[in-house]
């Protein structure tokens, strides 16, 4: 959407995770890899349907469980069953399955997306590595993991409550619902930066996502006053996706503080297989350090890191430029 180019959007490692995993430390990306590799591997693993996601395919309107079962095998005699991608059967966001135990499916449906058509996923990475990088930069990447997890679980929720209302279980796939929260949180951060559309259009933030609320708001709308939905978009899970990104900023919450102690992407990600004997060996009077006396913090120092901080109250830590996070961070190391 042409703001790559921007300050804001350029590389840069947050300072909070100096040091940290690469994986943790480069989130965004992180989260766009599995997503694409995901999607490569529902396209390559496919399986007939199952009998639970026959009524999808086939109108057993008013038929009895029997009968769905006695036309489910006689499909698959004929060899006529369809196929979809294996992961898809146990991982989509079905409520019906969901009412039946499997609640992983309230997170794991944000990282299928729909095989039908490349675009899909493309737009939705796009918009998460645009908005979620200085998203990420300012609330931390340990946080915007978190974040992103628990938007997909609000935005699961609120899919299913809104489904409920209208009576329909239609499965879905995507990120979307992460991915408006995201662009919620950008927004209320940097409501006046510009997204240029088609690289030509400069519109600023807060009124893209309002114009994008409106688009998902309408067929809501006509849905929810008896008008019989439209297309195959989880508009419901984009508005509570929004919602969850709007409370988030108002209400200062944070999720990271929460997590089970010792948790990390890191040891999630890596199978190498730690030692089972450590080996202790007594360290003498003279390896023991002792502790400098802190250096006096120089007043030109201090000066420019109160500049600095002011910054980042100001603009976010996503304002700094590569020298200014390397200034902060040697002074702190210097005169801690």
């Amino acid at each position: 959407m042409g703001i790559e180019n921007r300050e804001y959007m350029r590389d840069g490692t947050s300072s909070h995770y100096r040091g940290g995993s690469p994986a943790m430390q480069n989130i965004v990306k992180t989260l766009v890899i599995v997503n694409v590799l995901v999607f490569i591997a529902q396209n390559l693993l496919q399986a007939p349907i199952s009998v639970s996601d026959f009524p999808r395919y086939y109108n057993t309107k008013g038929a009895t469980q029997e009968q769905i079962q006695e036309a489910y095998l006689e499909v698959k005699a004929a060899g006529r069953l369809p196929q979809e991608p294996l992961l898809n059967q146990w991982f989509t966001l079905d409520s019906t399955k969901v009412f039946q135990g499997q609640i992983w499916r309230l997170t794991t449906y944000d990282f299928l997306h729909s095989t039908e058509s490349i675009w899909h996923i493309f737009f939705n990475m796009w918009l998460l590595y645009l908005a979620g990088k200085p998203v990420a930069d300012k609330y931390g990447h340990r946080e915007f993991l978190w974040f992103y997890l628990v938007a997909g679980v609000f935005s699961a929720v609120f899919y299913i409550v809104w489904g409920a209302i209208n009576r329909e279980a239609v499965a879905a796939v995507g990120a979307s619902g992460a991915v408006s929260a995201i662009l919620v949180l950008y927004a209320m951060n940097w409501p006046h930066h510009r997204w240029y559309i088609y690289g030509i259009i400069p519109v600023p933030a807060m009124l893209l996502v309002l114009i994008s609320a409106g688009l998902d708001l309408f067929p809501m709308l006509i849905q929810f006053s008896g008008g019989a939905r439209t297309d195959n978009i989880a508009h419901s899970a984009h508005i509570g996706g929004m919602l969850f990104g709007f409370l988030y900023f108002r209400q200062q919450w944070t999720f990271s503080s929460f997590a089970p102690k010792g948790f990390s992407l890191k040891k999630i990600l890596s199978f190498k297989r730690k030692p089972n004997l450590k080996i202790h060996r007594p360290v003498s009077s003279a390896e023991i350090a002792v502790p400098k006396e802190p250096q006096p913090i120089p007043a030109h120092v201090a000066q420019r890191v109160d500049e600095l901080l002011e910054k980042i109250s100001r603009s976010g830590e996503a304002s700094l430029t590569a020298e200014e996070r390397d200034f902060l961070n040697e002074s702190s190391r210097k005169y801690r």
